[in-house]
């Protein structure tokens, strides 16, 4: 029943703002295409592993971005498929050594989740990742975790 939500999602606002020249990136419509069903893919792993950290493979992140910034239609895309807003975090792996190391064995975990449930056809897609995990419900301010949302200063970027 969820993936039927997901997979009837209408993106097509998103692919038309990513193909254009100006606003977007310029992106053909085949290959925007295929980035939509990546992103759903994603989506579909952000649902079904929602304590886990899921970072998307660069492109399926911009396009992610592309989502984010309708944001109507993005808070009601959530609300449809997790009940909640899906929060999207671009700082993990920038707050020191160990939040790089943390984001890096959320990458493996990811691709690892991604062959498991949809198979190795688009590695091609999925070599490079982004620093944006989801966040879903777990993102709070606990010391334990790697998912406290502690966003860099410039004391410690420079």
């Amino acid at each position: 029943m969820i993936e039927e939500k997901i997979n009837s999602l209408n993106l097509d606002p998103i692919i038309i703002k990513l193909m254009d020249n100006d606003e977007g990136l310029g992106w053909s419509f085949e290959y925007a295409k295929q980035i939509e069903i990546e992103y759903k893919k994603y989506l579909s792993l952000c649902l079904e592993y929602s304590n886990l950290a899921i970072v998307p493979a660069k492109p399926v992140d911009e396009f992610w971005h592309f989502h984010i910034l309708d944001t109507l239609k993005y808070q009601e895309d959530c609300d449809m498929i997790f009940g909640h807003f899906l929060h999207h975090f671009p700082y993990f792996g920038m707050r020191g050594k160990e939040d790089a190391e943390n984001l890096k064995n959320a990458w493996y975990e990811t691709i690892e989740l991604y062959n498991k449930k949809f198979g190795s056809d688009n590695n091609d897609i999925w070599i490079n990742s982004s620093r944006c995990p989801n966040c879903g419900r777990r993102c709070s301010n606990d010391t334990s975790s790697v998912y406290k949302v502690e966003r860099p200063t410039l004391k410690i970027a420079i």
